[in-house]
């Protein structure tokens, strides 16, 4: 807005007929221009707005692990597996898979019960026996009913498995079994007309494979 100007006029003093003015008359204060005080307009800086609203909610993303949950179904599939394998080898001529051994014993057990106890003398002293034969033939019946050992211990892990639970003990009593056969088919080692074996010496693949994949069920 312009600040408009205040005139302050003075009457010209009347002069008679005839006279000439002087110019003193005519003469008038100058004119005087007031500007309008105006309030000084204040700035205050107000404080930056805040975003009004819901608090922030803070998010943690955890980064899992990529799951290992099929690894013990594995060493399920593996003993599975094994049962199809040579279990028991003789001269590298003659062998027996897991199934065809839980067949054999079967019959073995049948003809037992069939025969029954009978009069047979036990009278013989097995102080006699030598301490590494004894430990060849706890060897051998390990291996016998190894088949028999792992099936069962196949079928409990994959029901603890199905469960979404862990099969830690199973592979534990598994391994367990495998470990106390090594020991103690060390210990068997038989010296025969010269010819020294163990119960190693007929172990077949699929014994070992059955046995020792018991160590995935470990996993996660």
């Amino acid at each position: 807005m312009q600040p408009q100007p205040i005139e302050y006029t003075q009457p010209v003093e009347y002069t008679q007929p005839g006279a000439i003015p002087q110019p003193s008359q005519y003469q008038q204060p100058a004119t005087q221009y007031m500007q309008p005080t105006q309030p000084m307009q204040q700035f205050s800086q107000q404080p930056a707005p805040q975003m009004m609203g819901a608090p922030q909610q803070v998010v943690y993303v955890t980064q899992q692990k990529k799951s290992n949950d099929k690894v013990p179904w594995i060493a399920v599939a593996l003993i599975f597996v094994s049962l199809f394998l040579p279990y028991i080898t003789i001269l590298g001529e003659f062998s027996y898979s897991g199934f065809e051994l839980m067949g054999e014993v079967g019959e073995m057990m049948s003809a037992i019960d069939s025969e029954g106890s009978g009069d047979g003398d036990s009278s013989e002293d097995s102080a006699d026996v030598p301490t590494e034969f004894v430990f060849f033939g706890i060897a051998m019946m390990m291996v016998v009913f190894s088949p028999f050992v792992f099936l069962i211990s196949a079928i409990i892990s994959s029901i603890v498995l199905a469960s979404g639970k862990s099969a830690k003990i199973m592979g534990v009593l598994h391994l367990g079994y495998a470990i106390i056969f090594l020991i103690v088919a060390a210990i068997g080692t038989v010296d025969f007309i010269g010819i020294s074996f163990s119960m190693f010496d007929f172990a077949g693949f699929g014994f070992y494979v059955g046995a020792f994949a018991s160590g995935l069920l470990f996993i996660e």
